[in-house]
């Protein structure tokens, strides 16, 4: 086939016609489908679309979560050069009313009747006019449909019908429809979801994807040959989630549709052998361990953090040996011949450790199948600690990095060269450099911003010329807005955002991420968002695990309405706030590597009850900006308002 991207179902289900592409549940039973259903529904709907007038060039607004309909629906419209807008429908109605709008869709797909009830509440009468279809995936022709909108409201059960009809008048129809597809033609708008400001939309083109399913997929090391599995849960919509399935459909993976209320189930039922996922998935996990471990008996527990511990260096010096390290400052001759020399003794050293922790370990491995040979983490920062504590108890997770105006592969590590800290090399075909505020090159171990150019690289956002000009160069090179450092052997790391540095009454600098991350490894705190712009000291807002905070209750003899505030979700009582603010200091500390001035003086404790769409994106990364507003009375209260205090 002439396009790469359309060609990848087609060519998998020609080499593996019966192997399973997808599996999801409904209700108590599994749904399957092989490659060749897959092959043929994408066909089948490429041709329904077609009848309901979806063309070349149209705009389809597509507010669907990940399922078997979105992956479909989405290369069929991939086949007939139509431009996708996508989001969940779990997007609050009035962002999807501004969605539409403001990308011009004249086409929407939207997931069910209920969804169709609330967007017909929050859009324009002009926006209803314009819009020539409005397709369901789920249910079948009812009354429940607005009088004004049922002669344009189609459902996906009869789409199919009449699909199957047209494709039997052209057969051909997909393979005639892809000879017009140019690399460089507009595939899909993605709206950023940020963590501040409005969603911008993001201009992605065939090629953009193309270039990661070329430079991700080895990198993935999916033997297409063993039938692989993985479990997903991300949003189909987001860009990480959508690359990867393109990827794992290059592949012949076998595709199990999760849920976050589904996941560790599904993991220990499907046991896959590549996964994707965010931090936030990995810190819930790793609480749950810690919390495991303490519960040991003591000899048992001393001799499992002994390993873990030998294990973390038995790695380091076993990646360092391969080249794999961290040094921030380029080193003589003299100094790499003794660094090497000391990690080629503590290797030999510490090997019999580490082939007991393989042993006593394997347990950890069963807990996500034990089948699992990589685990890649993405969509934000991977911290070190959990990065450390998996790899040691042998589940292999391996850093990545990008954005969505990149499609959105930029840097990962690799399976076998997976340096602890680092968020590793350049994917290929891409250029990399870390900047200074006067725009020459950062030296070795310099902080400054990531630049990028490839050929993942976005055209820009969507009528927003200056936005575009403000972050990609007329030479291709786009800001990330992120810092970097560079590490004598050529491996990056991303340090923070350059917009969310804080900057004290003093002048000091403060990158708030790495101590959200730090705060993060206690079983207390599931969130963490740090203040302090123009004031004197840092503060931080965090959000409390419900479950810990019931167990310090049980155990202070007080009952919820006695620690929260009602209808604030404020943690407020005095015993509680000391506790919880002792926990804080025990790890922003000089000996974890915190300067004097990141200490926090001040915290405010909320129950987490932060949710996808409010507190947090797609990808559970926190929405700085919107917490700091629901939150601000808070601030006002303590700060603003003249208590300098503690509480």
């Amino acid at each position: 086939m002439n396009s790469p991207l359309l060609a990848v179902p087609f060519r998998t289900a020609g080499l593996y016609p019966e192997r399973i592409s997808h599996k999801w549940r409904v209700k108590d039973r599994s749904e399957t489908r092989t490659y060749t259903d897959f092959a043929r529904a994408i066909r089948i709907m490429t041709a329904g679309f077609r009848a309901q007038g979806i063309d070349r060039a149209d705009h389809v607004a597509f507010f669907v979560n990940n399922r078997y309909e979105w992956i479909v629906t989405d290369f069929a419209l991939m086949a007939l050069g139509a431009v996708s807008i996508p989001r969940g429908s779990d997007t609050a109605p009035k962002e999807l009313a501004f969605l539409f709008h403001h990308s011009d869709s004249s086409h929407l797909i939207i997931e069910n009747l209920r969804q169709l009830l609330e967007l017909n509440v929050v859009f324009e009468p002009a926006d209803w006019e314009r819009c020539k279809t409005i397709l369901v995936v789920d249910g079948m022709e009812s009354d429940s449909v607005p009088e004004s909108l049922r002669g344009k409201t189609r459902f996906y059960a009869e789409l199919m019908v009449e699909g199957e009809a047209a494709l039997v008048r052209e057969p051909d129809l997909i393979e005639t429809l892809d000879k017009v597809i140019a690399p460089n033609d507009l595939l899909t708008i993605v709206y950023t979801s940020g963590t501040t400001g409005n969603p911008k939309g993001v201009m992605l083109s065939h090629a953009n994807f193309i270039q990661n399913l070329v430079a991700n997929t080895p990198r993935l090391e999916i033997d297409i040959e063993k039938a692989e599995t993985t479990v997903v849960m991300l949003p189909s919509w987001h860009v990480y989630e959508r690359a990867f399935e393109y990827c794992g459909l290059a592949s012949g993976l076998t595709f199990v549709y999760s849920s976050a209320g589904r996941f560790g189930p599904d993991l220990l039922a499907e046991r896959p052998q590549v996964l994707i996922s965010v931090p936030r998935v990995w810190e819930s996990v790793y609480q749950k361990l810690i919390k495991a471990i303490s519960e040991m008996p003591g000899a048992k527990r001393r001799l499992v953090l002994f390993l873990i511990k030998n294990n973390q260096a038995w790695m380091t010096s076993n990646h360092y040996l391969k080249g794999c390290y961290i040094s921030l400052h380029d080193r003589s001759p003299a100094e790499k011949i003794l660094a090497a020399f000391w990690h080629s003794l503590r290797f030999v050293v510490l090997s019999p450790g580490h082939a007991l922790a393989g042993l006593l370990f394997k347990p950890f491995g069963e807990k996500v199948g034990g089948r699992l040979r990589l685990a890649t983490c993405g969509a934000g920062s991977l911290p070190k600690y959990l990065d450390e504590l998996f790899n040691a108890i042998g589940i292999t997770l391996v850093n990545a990095y990008g954005m969505t105006e990149c499609a959105p592969g930029i840097l990962s590590r690799r399976n076998g060269f997976n340096t602890f800290g680092s968020t590793g090399i350049p994917f290929d075909n891409t250029e990399v450099e870390v900047r200074l505020e006067d725009g020459k090159l950062a030296a070795t171990g310099e902080k400054g911003v990531l630049f990028v150019r490839g050929p993942q690289v976005m055209s820009g956002y969507y009528k927003n010329p200056e936005a575009t000009a403000a972050v990609l160069s007329p030479d291709g090179w786009l800001n990330t807005g992120d810092l970097a450092v560079q590490s004598e052997n050529g491996e990056f790391i991303i340090v923070g955002r350059a917009k969310d540095t804080i900057v004290l009454m003093g002048g000091e600098n403060v990158e708030p991420e790495p101590i959200e991350e730090k705060l993060k490894e206690s079983v207390y705190i599931d969130h963490a968002v740090v203040l302090g712009q123009d004031q004197k000291q840092i503060s931080a807002i965090v959000a409390i695990n419900e479950e810990e905070l019931m167990k310090l209750a049980v155990e202070l003899k007080l009952s919820m309405t006695d620690i929260v505030t009602k209808g604030s979700g404020s943690i407020e009582h005095d015993e509680i706030y000391n506790l919880l603010l002792k926990e804080v200091n025990s790890r922003i500390t000089k000996e974890q590597g915190f300067k004097p001035f990141e200490k926090i003086t001040k915290i405010f404790p909320v129950l987490n009850d932060f949710s996808v769409g409010k507190e947090l994106t797609q990808t559970l990364k926190v929405k700085r900006k919107y917490v700091e507003e629901r939150f601000k009375y808070l601030v006002d209260k303590y700060i603003k308002g003249g208590d300098k205090g503690s509480k």
